[in-house]
């Protein structure tokens, strides 16, 4: 999917879990790089996919999120997922043995589980935080029988995890850019709520925010808050997105 349909869907997401209704004016604020036609073109096709819920009952249309594009988000972005806030610590370990004919070396595997949110322990070992994904378990079972063991361990004996863990998954650099992001977000509210609009350079920042928002949470594996309790939960950084927008 192209950045700028995950970018429309993202903020029609429901951070304050009520619905939320974006029109096409500010849809096209969101994706200004698009002309108008070109926004039509991608709602159209994000609506041939069930991702949408379309209010036609107003002069102006209104766009919100449907079930199917919320599961999508929730796949695609993990941390938005409310139950990533009540994980205890609890791995799944994914440990490689006899890589199969059909993936020499594990390519695939390894590529997989990475863009599922898997952690690199090793060239051999991946964690996951919790259970194993349906999609990944079925993916296993379809491919990787008797070729890869996997795991739950609930207890660390010995090593410092947050120390391993955190630079695996570049925690510390997560956890500071959410707080850069976050204050920055709430600055321009400021200003926009003031001013009713943006200079070019306030305009500028906001995207140049909202890109670092993208490539932080394309990132983050949802495990920031167990290790970082005071850290601003991403759905409260989007609903400040959401609502600068439409100031």
């Amino acid at each position: 999917m192209k950045e700028n349909s995950k970018r429309i869907l993202l903020f029609l997401y429901p951070s304050e879990n009520e619905l939320v209704w974006l029109n096409f004016q500010q849809l096209h604020q969101l994706v200004p790089v698009l002309s108008q036609t070109g926004l039509q073109s991608s709602l159209f096709l994000l609506d041939k996919k069930d991702f949408l819920r379309i209010d036609k009952t107003q002069a102006e249309w209104r766009y919100g999120l449907s079930s199917y594009g919320k599961s999508y988000l929730g796949d695609l972005f993990p941390a938005l997922l409310a139950d990533h806030d009540k994980w205890q610590g609890d791995w799944s370990i994914i440990v490689f043995l006899e890589a199969p004919i059909t993936d020499k070396n594990f390519r695939y595997l390894r590529s997989y589980l990475t863009q599922n949110k898997a952690i690199s322990l090793t060239r051999a070992v991946y964690l996951l935080p919790g259970l194993l994904t349906e999609k990944i378990q079925l993916e296993l079972q379809k491919t990787y029988k008797n070729a890869a063991l996997v795991l739950k361990v609930s207890e660390w004996l010995f090593g410092d995890d947050f120390k391993i863990i955190g630079q695996k998954a570049q925690l510390n650099d997560h956890f500071e850019l959410y707080s850069s992001i976050s204050k920055e977000v709430d600055r321009l509210i400021r200003i926009k709520a003031e001013n009713k609009t943006f200079t070019q350079q306030e305009n500028s920042n906001f995207f140049s925010a909202l890109d670092r928002f993208l490539s932080v949470l394309v990132a983050d594996e949802a495990i920031l808050s167990y290790y970082f309790p005071e850290v601003e939960g991403v759905k409260k950084i989007l609903a400040k997105f959401q609502k600068c927008l439409k100031i």
